[in-house]
């Protein structure tokens, strides 16, 4: 489902009562309200789902954990979609190996995760189908853990699908209907979900034969107890009311665009700045340089536009300010002026400036800019992927950013056997809070701080598989895992080939 399609129902159905009233037709009054309310809830849980992700990516996603009986609040949950299942001709069968398992669960995030693979279930399911939720309880070298499997008769996944599912927005192709499918938001959200429960998601599938889905979340038993868990809507996010921020415009954090910081004195100017980004990036806006100082500290944006003739600190002040700064130097800086001078661009360099923009200016040449600064940032990612990680911390560091991922590489490193090294801990050596280096990891190389430790640990196998004689359980325990089933799984999404193929 798009978001245009409830829109265009909504709004389509409130027209269609508007005329009805006006001309005293009321038949199938009650269908049309009836399509409103459901239309108006499938684009809330849709807006929902787009929250929750911005606040995982924000690092401002956190765990509400109760403890409770897992096993009657999953088959509940399971079992609320009988309903949906029979009306698509769907058999949909939930059964559990064992009665009853305490447990801490975030009973929201447990409700998505169940929700979404379910309806992913039967989506891809066609009518005479069948769908099986499998819950059990089991025990690993890394614990014991609660095992629910999603596993369906439908219409299976390519090798590329398989690949990409997790992505953000990415859309499996549908067959029947000869279209892309769903948002692409609730599988992503269920896994952002469940390794935030610290937790893992699988996949087997095979094209026309159906897919599985594993779910896996370590039991602990450490939250309150409590004996009726309820689903309940999150709190939406609260608003700054930072008074030092009145005068700037609020930042919608749940918004997944991109975050532009418009530092910049003239109202007019920052307007029209906002409106040539709007779409493209979220924006925030500070009337001065004081004000953009701090609040690029505090939201990290992924690029700044700031004036350089500005009341109390120029943008060349800023500019030195945040690049001289190991939580901001890595964002790239666009200073705007009306003389472009070559003075001004050596001196715009001299503080760290990425790009010059001359006023006035226009959409495109703005945009030309900015693109020319994410193809930088894309080259360095392409530069890491190619070389790898060992001969990437050797290369002679060029820029802030190659200077922290070869400080973030060598600390996890030194931390290589080290099972429980990870995103607290790594911030905790940088000296910098969680969300911080979440949110520069991310703009640097796209990835989160636990998939890039994952990644440095996955580069160290690879390079020990070619430089030694070592067995794979070996080396998977010598770079911190505690299943060699896991890392070789692992391996093979980070490389497309498992440990075992290398040897050959």
């Amino acid at each position: 489902m798009n978001l245009e399609h409830p829109l265009t129902v909504i709004l389509g159905m409130a027209d269609t009562l508007k005329s009805n009233v006006k001309n005293n037709h009321f038949e199938d009054t009650d269908k049309s309200l009836e399509m409103i309310r459901r239309n108006g809830k499938n684009l809330l849980q849709l807006v929902n789902e787009m929250l929750d992700l911005a606040k995982v990516e924000s690092g401002s996603m956190d765990l509400n954990l109760v403890q409770t009986d897992a096993i009657p609040f999953v088959k509940y949950l399971s079992e609320s979609f009988h309903s949906l299942a029979e009306s698509k001709k769907i058999n949909l069968t939930v059964y559990s190996e064992i009665d009853a398992l305490e447990m801490d669960i975030d009973v929201n995030k447990m409700a998505s995760i169940v929700s979404n693979l379910l309806s992913n279930a039967i989506k891809f399911t066609s009518a005479n189908g069948k769908i099986f939720v499998h819950l059990n309880k089991i025990q690993t070298k890394d614990g014991e853990f609660l095992s629910i499997k999603f596993k369906d008769t439908g219409l299976g996944l390519t090798e590329n699908d398989i690949t990409h599912l997790f992505d953000r927005f990415y859309q499996v192709d549908d067959v029947s209907s000869q279209k892309r499918s769903g948002t692409g938001i609730g599988l992503s959200l269920a896994k952002e979900f469940v390794e935030l429960m610290n937790g893992t998601i699988d996949v087997e599938s095979t094209l026309g034969k159906g897919s599985t889905f594993t779910v896996q979340i370590p039991i602990t038993n450490n939250a309150a107890k409590t004996v009726d868990a309820k689903i309940t809507v999150e709190p939406p996010i609260k608003k700054t009311s930072n008074s030092t921020k009145t005068e700037s415009t609020v930042l919608d954090e749940a918004s997944v665009l991109p975050l532009a910081l418009i530092v910049e004195d003239n109202e007019d100017v920052a307007h029209y700045l906002k409106a040539c980004l709007k779409g493209k990036y979220q924006t925030i806006h500070a009337i001065n340089g004081n004000l953009g100082i701090d609040m690029a500290y505090e939201k990290i944006p992924d690029i700044i536009i700031s004036d350089v003739m500005m009341p109390g600190k120029d943008g060349f002040e800023v500019c030195a300010a945040l690049k001289s700064d190991e939580r901001t130097d890595h964002i790239p800086i666009i200073l705007l002026t009306a003389k472009v001078t070559t003075e001004d661009r050596l001196t715009g360099l001299a503080h760290g400036a990425d790009a010059y923009l001359a006023k006035p200016f226009n959409e495109k040449e703005l945009f030309i800019r900015l693109d020319q600064l994410v193809l930088v940032r894309k080259k360095l990612i392409d530069k890491i992927k190619k070389e790898g990680f060992i001969k990437f911390l050797n290369n002679r560091a060029e820029n802030p950013e190659t200077k922290f991922l070869q400080k973030v590489i060598k600390l996890v490193n030194e931390e290589i056997s080290n099972a429980t090294f990870g995103a607290s801990d790594l911030a905790s050596k940088l000296h910098l809070s969680e969300s911080q280096v979440y949110k520069k990891l991310k703009a640097i190389t796209d990835k989160s701080t636990a998939v890039f430790i994952r990644s440095i640990r996955l580069q160290k196998a690879k390079e020990l598989l070619q430089t030694t004689n070592k067995t794979i359980s070996e080396i998977a325990y010598e770079v911190g895992f505690n299943d060699p089933s896991w890392f070789s799984r692992a391996f093979k999404e980070e490389f497309g080939f498992a440990p075992s193929d290398f040897l050959k």
